[in-house]
């Protein structure tokens, strides 16, 4: 699963490469609004309540550094199994919303750095 996240945003970045460069920067949107929507669309059910997300679920979305522009192409026309949400569904100004709470979150912590999970042999 790891591989295939992994590919998917490779795959993602490379294919539309100029349109990413074209923008950079994404539109500026409302942290706390997003943090309502991500609970209201139900993106925590996959992704988790931080965004951290799960293999069998989906990505890690906290802290991300996906640009704005992947982030929406994913949302709108998902390449694996997550349901797309239109722009009927999910207004671009609300994904801008989502998008600036899942920057603001902290990046996840890594497995060796968990000392409960060190205590169980996590390398």
């Amino acid at each position: 699963m790891k591989f295939f996240t992994a590919a998917l945003v490779a795959g993602l970045s490379l294919g539309a490469g100029t349109a990413f460069a074209q923008q950079d920067t994404a539109p500026k949107g409302n942290i706390e609004n997003g943090k309502k929507l991500f609970t209201a669309n139900g993106c925590y059910q996959c992704h988790g309540t931080l965004g951290n997300g799960a293999p069998l679920t989906g990505p890690r979305l906290s802290n991300t550094q996906l640009p704005f522009d992947a982030f929406m192409m994913q949302l709108r026309s998902p390449a694996n199994e997550m349901p797309p949400y239109e722009a009927k569904i999910v207004p671009d100004s609300a994904v801008a919303d989502i998008y600036a709470y899942m920057q603001s979150l902290p990046a996840s912590p890594n497995a060796k750095d968990l000392p409960l999970l060190t205590g169980m042999g996590v390398k």
